[in-house]
């Protein structure tokens, strides 16, 4: 078992809010119906597709000697921006005057970042006990 955050750290929270998304949808669907499964999907898409896109930014740009893709990284930080504001816009529109699938985005926004926190405070209890 891994322990600690290392390289492959990300690697395992796409791998658990993966499983947690699925459940979620599970979840949602029968709960509140298709439309929440679709806010719930577009929440956590949205979640990783911020991290991955971050990742690969700091890989790319936090390098020495690579002073240009520094502007990339600005660039990238600001377009952003637009495409999360149509995501939302598209998801209350889709939502309409329901409450369940705004609520469903929402909380799958915060799925890759709950990963994050869950997976460090496990790391924490495991390093308690050794």
């Amino acid at each position: 078992m891994e322990t600690g955050i290392d390289e492959g750290f990300l690697g395992r929270v796409y791998r658990t809010s993966a499983v947690v998304w699925a459940i979620g949808t599970a979840i949602s669907w029968g709960v509140a119906g298709p439309a929440a499964a679709v806010g719930w999907t577009v929440g956590s898409a949205l979640s990783m597709g911020v991290l991955r896109g971050f990742e690969w930014m700091a890989r790319r740009s936090f390098v020495p000697g690579a002073h240009e893709t520094r502007r990339d990284f600005a660039r990238f930080s600001i377009v952003k921006l637009p495409i999360i504001l149509l995501v939302l816009v598209g998801v209350v529109l889709i939502g309409g005057r329901s409450f369940e699938p705004i609520a469903a985005f929402c909380a799958g926004i915060i799925l890759t970042q709950a990963v994050i926190v869950l997976k460090a405070l496990g790391l924490v209890i495991v390093g308690r006990s050794e």
